[in-house]
């Protein structure tokens, strides 16, 4: 009998991955939780044989439980720019749904706990918050310890975000030559910065749902290449043959553009992977052991990446 996988934030770019990688599995089917079932996303997932269900992040945890009926396990993403303060109550009130809806296996989408490895110099919400959450799943788990499992994803720098967040932007130098800039808040004398296929999220968590015992308390990483700015650009022109240069702004700069939401958080984001990485020393080596991931060249190649004159 296949077991039932319900998957939070199924529209959205990991839920999405998830929800594909769970098709491919023989083993598992699929049910999608989203705000709007008859969104033109929603309908595509109809057709591809998903249960399609209504639920959010902030309805009651009876309204969740009721919607986690019957599933064997559950990927949770919860969304802080959404909720802001109130992400960790939603998380925790999810986690507290599965266990009374009989979820036997809990895997929570995470991010590093910027605060607890810098000792308090970096405060990043839209990280610590997430791990406050873990924290809350783990104590759930160890009270459960037979009947409910959780597993842990960390979420590296989206590959995508060099497609749409920062992309190479066009300069006409005095010659008339067309060169690109790309610029992001990556210090190249500070440490790489681990970047991935968000999509291949979806082949780990396949992977921790056929091993549960295996995966049981575990924090997987993911990182498909961890490269500084320069490499990123050496990359792009590699790939598309323009020349592509790495123009480095200070995060302390970052933080004061005002026309771009949230820039205090994601400075403070990149002040923290400058100084520990990404992930700090958290083990990376176990996801390519579950699915080998794209190298940002890979990435690149396979979107069909060009840069237009």
């Amino acid at each position: 009998m296949k077991k039932l996988i319900t998957v939070f934030g199924a529209s959205g770019q990991q839920g999405g991955g998830v929800v594909q990688a769970l098709l491919k599995n023989p083993n598992f089917k699929v049910r999608a939780l989203t705000r709007n079932p008859d969104s033109e996303a929603s309908l595509k997932l109809k057709e591809q044989g998903v249960e399609v269900v209504k639920c959010d992040d902030s309805d009651s945890k009876e309204k969740i439980q009721e919607a986690l009926k019957g599933s064997y396990g559950v990927f949770c993403v919860t969304n802080y720019w959404a909720y802001f303060e109130k992400e960790v109550e939603y998380g925790c009130n999810m986690a507290d749904a599965a266990l009374s809806a009989g979820v036997r296996h809990f895997i929570f989408s995470g991010l590093t706990p910027m605060n607890k490895i810098s000792k308090g110099l970096f405060t990043v919400p839209h990280y610590d918050q997430k791990y406050k959450i873990e924290e809350y799943i783990r104590e759930l788990s160890k009270s459960n310890p037979t009947t409910f499992i959780s597993s842990f994803v960390y979420a590296p720098g989206y590959m995508q975000n060099f497609l749409s967040f920062y992309p190479p932007k066009k300069n006409i130098e005095p010659d008339g030559t067309i060169t690109f800039t790309l610029t992001t808040p990556s210090d190249p004398n500070g440490k790489p910065l681990d970047i991935g296929d968000i999509s291949e999220m979806g082949y780990i968590v396949e992977g921790i749902l056929s091993d549960p015992i295996k995966y049981s308390g575990a924090v997987i990483p993911i990182s498909g290449d961890c490269l500084t700015g320069p490499q990123i650009a050496q990359i792009y022109s590699k790939v598309t043959g323009k020349t592509v240069t790495f123009n480095f702004i200070p995060p302390s700069v970052f933080r004061t553009l005002s026309f771009i939401h949230n820039s205090e958080a994601i400075a403070s984001m990149y002040e923290f992977c400058n100084e520990y990485g990404a992930f700090g020393d958290i083990d990376k080596s176990i996801a390519p052991t579950i699915h080998k991931l794209k190298t940002f060249e890979e990435f690149l190649i396979s979107n069909n990446v060009k840069l237009l004159e």
